[in-house]
């Protein structure tokens, strides 16, 4: 077997060419039947057609007359560069990326800009950008592998994980549940004064911060949505008392480290004066302003601090996807569902906050999560169709704040994805 290339991307066909020699050496008319050993990285027409539809390698095998021969074939993710580049452009941004992922994998990826506003040098795809409020749907997935394991239960009560604070915890929240914190409707404020999370590391103001949640007045009746980090800073620490570590070494050991991800880090991304990663941006007198140090304390991890690869990123998108549909690697499949069941009514009527997700519906996916996220230095969102098994990644090292901000232009690298996505064969 022959072919012009043996490496294409994703969308792109390629046409092997095979022959059946008989054994005096010459050419058997005859016809073949065609076979992909991987057919969720391409698969292959009755005539012999390959089309890349996620990245990652195949063989394509062509038999005839039981004799079979075998060729190597290497998909590549599509190349969004063109795509986001004149987005980043528009929008004047420092840098941009996006992902689309499916169930079977990642089908397009691109980065484009530069880590630090003006002065380069250009982001790479092996980069690590911050995800703000996207870590939440992450922290209810490790609450997940261990509800899964029998280590933790949805249902464990704040009383019972911190008895130290029986003679002082309000009992307003004696009995709101892990599962209550990850949906935002524990009561928890969200509104800790300064100075809240005190201490010399994460641990220690992770602790201060759930004593001042557990005895502050509660905000709103219990059921109604509050968005609240300190609600998934309590969950975060239910999960690291459950599983007996720092919540920051148990995320990346139990969760990240099973799905091949390598990338994921805590703070921001570089060092003062650094360029060796993105670098957060804030917009001011009609400039990006670059901040090295600006982040959430270290007690927040497990609402938001984190900072992974974009392909990493959608590696965990993807079993997210898996997840849903009951075919995680890690989260068995009524738990994985249970991530995205939608338990909190938002403003909006069609709307509910599930575990760290926005639950609403949409004609290309159905089903649909969504999420954003900030630390007011960079902006990411995620776009997942459940019912569709397909999701959008997208994310800037840089936040502004109102119209034609950040989020805006995240949401249209999104709504450019899905047409991407659309055009495909």
């Amino acid at each position: 077997m022959t072919v012009d290339q043996t490496e294409f991307e994703v969308g792109q066909t390629v046409t092997p060419q095979a022959q059946a020699i008989g054994s005096d050496g010459s050419v058997m008319q005859t016809s073949f039947t065609w076979s992909s050993t991987s057919p969720e990285v391409a698969v292959v027409s009755p005539t012999g057609q390959v089309r890349g539809r996620t990245a990652g390698a195949t063989t394509i095998r062509a038999t005839a007359g039981g004799v079979t021969g075998s060729l190597d074939l290497a998909v590549a993710p599509m190349d969004l560069s063109d795509l986001l580049d004149q987005i980043r452009t528009e929008r004047g941004l420092p840098a941009l990326g996006g992902a689309i992922v499916t169930r079977d994998g990642l089908v397009g990826m691109a980065v484009v800009g530069d880590r630090r506003s003006g002065s380069g040098p250009p982001v790479t795809p092996d980069d690590r950008w911050h995800i703000g409020s996207n870590l939440k749907a992450i922290t209810a997935a490790l609450a997940g592998v261990a509800v899964t394991r029998g280590e933790l239960s949805w249902d464990l009560t704040v009383e019972d994980a911190f008895p130290e604070l029986d003679a002082v915890m309000r009992s307003d929240y004696r009995q709101v549940t892990l599962r209550d914190l990850l949906a935002n409707r524990g009561r928890i404020r969200n509104d800790p004064p300064g100075g809240t999370y005190a201490g010399p590391d994460a641990r220690t103001q992770r602790e201060a911060m759930v004593e001042w949640a557990l005895t502050a007045p509660p905000i709103g009746p219990f059921g109604e949505y509050h968005y609240s980090n300190p609600g998934f800073v309590i969950a975060g620490a239910m999960i690291e008392r459950a599983l007996g570590g720092d919540f920051e070494d148990l995320l990346v050991s139990e969760l990240m480290e099973p799905l091949g991800v390598t990338s994921l880090g805590w703070g921001p991304t570089t060092g003062a004066g650094g360029m060796d990663q993105p670098v957060g941006h804030r917009r001011s007198g009609g400039s990006w302003n670059p901040c090295e140090a600006c982040d959430n304390p270290p007690g927040l991890s497990a609402a938001g601090r984190a900072h992974l690869s974009l392909g990493d990123w959608a590696r965990v998108t993807q079993e997210f996807l898996l997840a849903d549909q009951g075919h995680s690697s890690l989260i068995g499949p009524s738990h994985g569902r249970t991530l995205f069941t939608g338990l909190t009514p938002m403003s909006s009527a069609q709307n509910e906050y599930a575990l760290g997700w926005i639950m609403t519906s949409r004609t290309w996916g159905g089903r649909t999560a969504t999420h954003s996220g900030s630390n007011v230095s960079n902006h990411s969102v995620a776009w997942l169709g459940l019912d569709t098994g397909v999701a959008f990644l997208a994310l800037t090292n840089a936040y502004q704040a109102g119209p034609e901000g950040s989020l805006d232009a995240v949401s249209a690298v999104v709504s450019a994805l899905l047409a991407q996505w659309q055009e495909l064969p």
